[in-house]
């Protein structure tokens, strides 16, 4: 029989495409270690740098602002995830409250010392897609309350599409 075995606890088919693309994730590292290991140089002995170039613009900015721009990417993740589930269970109103309180323009302002905004310190194409995200956002909330269904998935995508532009072009350490 070819059916897809999920870990415990795991039943719903969504849940399942979730595992396998986790798993799919997981292996890419070990499959990147396993071909080092191929061309016979010893991994112990190799530079960090030498296995992974990164071509993405670094950005400069104070600690304090990287700190808490690493701890709105973080809380952005969790947001996401929340979202996930909830138009997985098709409900858009809580989407749209989870997308609205921590993704939306009203968190633009949340830090009163301006040294502090990450945004300050950024390049404005970084600042521009960081602005697609809220944008984004607040579409997903304006669709979802509207129970549009597709355009809230279209919002999401957008979202989704500023965190991969966003990531794939720039690195803060």
């Amino acid at each position: 029989m070819n059916t897809l075995q999920s870990p415990p606890g795991t039943s719903a088919p969504g849940k399942k495409l979730v595992w396998l693309l986790t798993l799919a994730v997981l292996s890419v590292p070990l499959s990147v270690y396993c071909t080092s290991l191929d061309d016979d140089t010893d991994v112990t002995e190799a530079e960090p740098e030498s296995q992974f170039m990164d071509l993405r613009s670094y950005v400069e900015m104070p600690e304090k602002a990287r700190q808490i721009l690493q701890e709105d990417m973080l809380d952005h993740l969790a947001v996401l995830n929340e979202i996930n589930r909830y138009l997985a269970e098709n409900d858009l109103p809580a989407a749209a409250d989870v997308a609205e309180n921590g993704m939306g323009r009203s968190l633009l302002s949340k830090y009163q010392d301006e040294e502090m905004r990450p945004g300050r310190h950024m390049p404005k194409e970084m600042r521009e897609i960081g602005w697609e995200l809220h944008d984004a956002a607040a579409q997903l909330v304006t669709a979802a309350r509207q129970g549009n269904m597709k355009k809230t998935l279209l919002a999401y995508q957008r979202i989704t599409g500023a965190c991969v532009a966003c990531h794939y072009s720039y690195r803060i350490r």
